[in-house]
């Protein structure tokens, strides 16, 4: 679909699609300005100039908010190079349960947050669960034992459950769908810049020594006043949505509008359609897209909370194991940035961005695997564990395949539930394959992961056959859906907040 916007002919103003009847039920926020401007051209450097803006008042703080959202939650694995683990008493396999808790306390959650994100002010969800994070981290500078670990790791996951499917939602109300996979992979790839200023700060922090704060305590301290921060400046800047933004024209807004009704996907509604769950629940891309998310989750769960205690296995020191994790984040962000900048010139590439970086992933897991008894040198097994770290690009593509070929706004907050919860158990479930008897080598983990990032490959082309397939099927039954007349019925449905089950002339991007 093109990303200019044409005034539609007289025509379009009655039309429906095929088999679905609008009945004069309008279910989205933004139908009104949009039919205020869907009989205008808008001449597409202006169309441009409102997107800059809204990069310029929106982007950073997305990314901020997304950034601290990954530290935080990995904070913990800064934290055991510094005496953690000793200083609380954990014993055993208690380091990974408390790693675990998170994703106990964040799968709880799924269902109320994405409910509570449908329903009211994603605005407000946000920026109040970036404050209570932030005081949560703080908290962890008064635990002396298990027990009390567990209890704020559970509530972190719980505060933080609602951040991904909150950003994603935000990310579709504002840009088109070509628009989005740049957006998405740019705060996405704050993972690995927030990762790389993190390891060094910590680095720093574990030098402070002879205070009454041990190094650790340090890290938290940090990272929780920061995320309060941000969640206060989301508060004071961020508009709800582009018919409410404060720093557009009226003109501009209806502009802001109408790019976005182009995604057919509506901008913002406050209804929860139960019939939109079942649709959800029938849709083969949703458990596809699930099976994808399990089979790179198990890893990330593991290597998140691990890979530093893998890295040290090589024989590494904890300053230097810092230090030499760095090229992973590396790697992670630099290959979002690629795949995003690569996805403004080339379209359909959504699924690719969920193929191909796997492969070095896997060649990378294989190789440590391979090398884990020959005596190879360490530096060749740092080098194999840095490509690992490609598969986290996979992740945003995800995202963008649900925000983009999700219409319906309770269908694709219940698919985002469900994928999440999925994402939440296999997190869970991946620092138990890292069994304490294993180490340093972790032989059982690693096998894990290879085996899981090949069927992961094999989903994802799936997944890419199975919607081509249905775009073919739907252009043979019903036409060509790149007309005018065409596009705005199918922008009018979603605007109705018809599922993409229900509008015929919606298209999946590959």
């Amino acid at each position: 679909m093109s990303d200019s916007i044409e005034a539609p002919p007289a025509a379009a103003d009655n039309a429906t699609d095929h088999e679905v009847s609008l009945k004069g039920q309008v279910a989205d926020e933004g139908y009104d300005i949009f039919e205020e401007g869907i009989a205008q051209s808008v001449p597409q450097d202006i169309a441009d100039a409102v997107r800059r803006k809204i990069d310029r008042h929106l982007l950073v703080l997305m990314c901020l908010l997304y950034g601290l959202n990954y530290v935080d939650k990995v904070a913990m694995g800064w934290a055991v190079l510094f005496d953690f683990r000793k200083d609380l008493g954990l014993v055993g396999d208690e380091y990974s349960w408390a790693s675990s808790m998170f994703y106990f306390g964040y799968l709880a959650a799924q269902y109320p947050a994405n409910y509570m994100l449908q329903r009211y002010k994603t605005v407000r969800i946000l920026s109040s669960a970036v404050i209570i994070w932030g005081v949560l981290m703080l908290a962890h500078l008064g635990l002396r034992n298990f027990a009390g670990l567990m209890v704020v790791r559970f509530l972190l996951g719980v505060a933080e459950s609602v951040v991904t499917p909150g950003i994603l939602l935000y990310t579709s109300i504002w840009y088109t769908r070509k628009e989005q996979v740049l957006r998405t992979m740019l705060w996405a790839a704050m993972q690995g810049a927030f990762s790389i200023v993190c390891s060094l700060l910590s680095f720093g922090l574990g030098h402070i020594t002879n205070t009454a704060l041990r190094p650790w305590m340090y890290i938290f301290l940090v990272l929780g006043i920061l995320s309060i921060l941000v969640g206060v400046l989301w508060i004071m800047f961020m508009p709800e949505t582009p018919n409410k933004a404060k720093f557009l024209t009226h003109e501009e807004q209806v502009i802001a509008v109408q790019r976005v009704a182009q995604n057919m996907t509506g901008i913002k509604g406050y209804e929860w359609k139960y019939y939109q769950m079942w649709h959800a629940v029938i849709d083969v891309k949703t458990w596809l897209v699930l099976a994808f998310v399990l089979f790179t989750q198990l890893p990330n769960g593991g290597l998140t909370s691990f890979g530093s205690l893998v890295i040290s296995g090589f024989g590494f020191d904890a300053f230097r194991t810092l230090l030499i994790g760095l090229p992973s984040s590396v790697v992670s962000a630099g290959s979002m940035i690629v795949w995003g900048t690569i996805s403004i010139k080339y379209g359909n590439l959504r699924t690719w961005g969920m193929i191909i970086p796997l492969l070095p992933a896997i060649a990378g897991i294989a190789a440590v695997y391979a090398t884990m008894d020959t005596g190879a040198n360490k530096y060749g097994r740092v080098v194999a564990y840095w490509l690992i770290n490609s598969y986290a690009v996979t992740w945003p593509f995800v995202l963008t395949i649900v925000g983009q070929n999700v219409a319906g706004h309770t269908k694709r907050a219940f698919t985002n539930t469900m994928l999440l919860m999925v994402f939440a158990a296999g997190n869970i479930a991946g620092p138990f394959f890292f069994r304490s008897q294993d180490a340093p080598k972790y032989v059982l983990a690693i096998a894990v992961i290879l085996v899981c990032f090949c069927a992961a490959l094999l989903t994802a082309v799936a997944l890419r056959l199975y919607m081509a397939w249905q775009n073919r099927r739907r252009d043979s039954r019903y036409g060509n859906a790149d007309g005018a007349e065409e596009k705005v019925d199918g922008m009018r449905l979603g605007m109705h907040d018809k599922t993409d089950l229900e509008n015929l002339d919606f298209r999946y991007v590959l």
